[in-house]
């Protein structure tokens, strides 16, 4: 198997960088030839001299190491995808929500033009009854009974105008209204 398809067949998590290829196979030697000393020799696995105490320790520190660049190399994928997917959701809960919101405006401001027409023509015909009704106030020949009518057709203009602001206002306060998810 040539270098190249030993690197693309090794995961990138067990790739060392091309600079220390050299160092790491001189490192994998000795400690193979180290390890086969060891095994050659039972008396020496059993009582170590200082060289291989030596080469021991070097072998494990070197282990951890590795386990270590293994496990932080892990840790760095992980956290990458978590990233990836977290971007992921927020670009689908953005466009989302755009979407709807634009939905929301077309319909609420279709809505609220609908109402102001509807409200213009009930006004329209209000004030017709209106000026029709001040109109018949100067036929009544008692200044009481003028005087009477007068004041309850201002109060029906009062209320009337009145009403109609609370009943735009209702419609409006639909628009900050939504569903709790909060129980």
């Amino acid at each position: 198997m040539s270098t190249e398809q030993a690197l693309t067949n090794t995961p990138i998590i067990e790739r060392e960088p091309a600079s220390l290829a050299p160092h790491m196979d001189q490192n994998r030697m000795l400690v193979n030839r180290a390890m086969q000393r060891e095994q050659d020799n039972f008396l020496v696995r059993l009582f170590p001299n200082e060289s291989e105490r030596h080469v021991r320790q070097h072998e494990l520190e070197q282990l951890q190491a590795g386990f270590d660049y293994r496990r932080r190399a892990l840790h760095l994928a992980v956290e990458t995808k978590l990233q990836a997917i977290e971007e992921s959701c927020n670009h689908v809960l953005v466009t989302g929500k755009a979407e709807i919101r634009r939905q929301r405006q077309e319909f609420f401001a279709e809505e609220k033009l609908k109402l102001q027409q509807s409200m213009n023509q009930t006004i329209d015909r209000f004030h017709g009854e209106m000026e029709r009704r001040f109109d018949a106030l100067a036929k009544l020949r008692h200044e009481v009974l003028r005087e009477r009518e007068e004041q309850r057709l201002l109060q029906a203009v009062d209320r009337f105008h009145a009403m109609l602001d609370d009943l735009e206002d209702g419609f409006v306060s639909i628009i900050h209204e939504g569903v709790s998810s909060r129980g």
